[in-house]
Formats: structure tokens, C-alpha cells, sequence
């Protein structure tokens, strides 16, 4: 018996017989098993919402898979979709093809007033002739002096509509001013682009620069001296003269300096900008008040050149 008590002892995996350690039981003795039925049915939902599926489009680089090519359905327009052209542009575009109709399609006609010109010009002409024309020449100049000495100033790249000479000191000034108020709003862009929409410094365009012409909110406009010649209602001319009107009625001054071109490199775009208008000018203060000194300067030049003959 001693024997048996001790090998109890000794084995580690006997059972403890301790009431921590036992697991109680569901059911006591001399309780009755209870149990409810509700915890053995399934809820079975009548209307299973649909599964919604996602159609995704694969995005494939750039490589020969002609096999993995989305190809998009519907029909598609080959030069994609149909610009839509402003007031403006439609009269551009007419006033050019009626120019385009009224020169001479053939250069037959071309070559044969040149060779006319020729025989002309090789013909000798008498002295009393000669004496007239000088004549005729003098009295013209003496009635239309003025007129004459416009015609010699203006041409394509410098137009009639121009008040101001294009001076090396005005273009130097408007590009530094043009570039600084472009590196001003590209750091407001990349910092907040809705509060930098709301708060612009600059916008380019004729049809910008009259809306913000009627709420009053133009510093300076920028026009390009060698916009496209347009005649007639609704044309490029009409529009320069309304807004130069606008400016001297709300004295915001107006500068005549850089070529459409050139506007277009000092803000890094490609296609050629006619208009640009300045509503905020912080930060380039001091480039912005000698810009107006210049235009005063240059403005002179250009009054004393049409009243030399005066």
C-alpha cells in the first residue's frame, strides 16, 4: 500500500483533485437541461441585395500587345471632338477667307503688272511731265502732311491703334514684370489651386480683359502692337478700341510693348497671346511704377513724332 501511495506522489501527470481547477457543469444536480429553440433557426432574408460588380478598365504601358489593346466602344470622332469658336474667332476666320477670295488666284495677273511697271518705268518721260508730278507731290504734302508721317510709323508689327513707341526700356520692363507675377501665381497654384484661382494676378485675353473691365478690378492691360488686322462688327479692331475706351474712362493704363510672340515666351506657352491683364501687382511694386514712368516717356516720343510736321 506504502508502495502505491508513494508512486502517486511521484507522478507528475495525476489528476488534481481540487474545486478551482474542476470545470463546472451545465447542469447541477437535481436542475432540470433547459434549452431554446430560437437559438436553433436561421434568419433567411427574403430579398438578397444584389451584389454590385465594378468594371474595371485595364491600363496597359507603353509595348507591341496588340492582344491586351483596350479598344473603347460607341462611336469616336477621328480628329476628336469639334472646337467651338468664340464670337471673335469666327470673325477672324471670315475676314480672312474674304481676303483670301479677293486676291487673285492666278499669279498670271501678278507677273503681268510687273512687266507692265517695267515698260513703264523704261519709257522716258518728258520734263514738263516731270514738273507737274513734283508739283502735284508738293501740293499733297502740303494738305495731308500728317497722314503721310502716320503711314510711314505704322506697319504690320507696329499697327494704327498703337498711342505709345515701343521703346527698348518699356519692353525690357513689361517682360520682367509679366514673369514675375507668372512665378507669383505658379507658387500659389502649387500651394492651394482653388485659393490661387480666386485670387489671380494676371489672365490673358481680349475676352478676360473685358470682363474684368466691368467689375473694375484691372491694374494695366498689355496689348500686343501686331494683332491681326480685322475689320467689321464683332472684329479684333473693334474690340482694342472698346477697351481702350473702357481704360480711359476707368484711367487704367493700357501699354503697347511686346510682340504676341514675345508675350507668349515670357509666360512659356506656344500659341501667341494678343492681350494680358494685370489685376494684382504685389510683391513687384517698384518694376510696376517704373513701367508707368517709361510709358509716359514713350507716349511723348510718339505725340512729338506725329506733330513734327505741324
Amino acid at each position: 500500500i506504502k508502495q502505491n501511495q508513494n508512486t502517486e506522489n511521484d507522478d507528475p501527470f495525476r489528476k488534481i483533485k481540487n474545486a478551482k481547477f474542476r470545470k463546472k457543469s451545465a447542469v447541477k444536480s437535481g436542475d432540470r437541461a433547459t434549452f431554446n429553440l430560437f437559438q436553433y433557426l436561421t434568419k433567411t432574408s427574403k430579398e438578397k441585395k444584389k451584389e454590385i460588380q465594378f468594371k474595371y478598365r485595364t491600363v496597359y504601358k507603353s509595348g507591341n500587345r496588340s492582344h491586351k489593346i483596350w479598344k473603347p466602344r460607341g462611336k469616336t470622332r477621328e480628329g476628336g471632338k469639334r472646337k467651338k469658336y468664340t464670337k471673335l474667332k469666327k470673325a477672324i476666320l471670315s475676314y480672312r477667307r474674304q481676303k483670301s477670295q479677293n486676291q487673285p488666284k492666278n499669279d498670271l495677273n501678278a507677273e503681268l503688272l510687273q512687266e507692265t511697271v517695267h515698260l513703264i518705268k523704261s519709257l522716258s518721260i518728258d520734263s514738263q511731265e516731270k514738273e507737274k508730278e513734283t508739283q502735284k507731290v508738293a501740293v499733297s504734302n502740303e494738305l495731308e502732311p500728317t497722314h503721310e508721317l502716320v503711314k510711314s510709323i505704322h506697319s504690320r508689327r507696329f499697327r494704327s491703334y498703337c498711342d505709345n513707341c515701343t521703346t527698348p526700356l518699356l519692353i525690357e520692363l513689361t517682360e520682367q514684370l509679366i514673369r514675375e507675377l507668372d512665378r507669383f501665381q505658379k507658387r500659389a497654384v502649387a500651394q492651394n489651386a482653388i485659393k490661387a484661382h480666386a485670387h489671380r494676378r494676371f489672365v490673358v485675353g481680349f475676352r478676360e480683359a473685358n470682363n474684368f473691365l466691368l467689375v473694375k478690378k484691372v491694374k494695366l492691360i498689355i496689348i500686343a502692337p501686331d494683332c491681326e488686322k480685322c475689320d467689321g462688327e464683332d472684329g479684333l479692331d473693334e474690340k482694342i478700341s472698346n477697351i481702350k475706351k473702357q481704360c480711359q474712362q476707368q484711367s487704367v493704363p493700357y501699354i503697347f510693348s511686346l510682340r504676341r510672340r514675345q508675350l507668349a515666351y515670357a509666360l512659356f506657352k506656344k500659341a501667341p497671346v494678343g492681350c494680358v491683364v494685370v489685376l494684382d501687382f504685389d510683391g513687384a511694386r517698384e518694376i510696376f511704377l517704373k513701367l508707368l514712368q517709361a510709358l509716359e516717356i514713350a507716349r511723348k516720343s510718339y505725340e512729338d513724332l506725329t506733330n513734327k510736321v505741324k
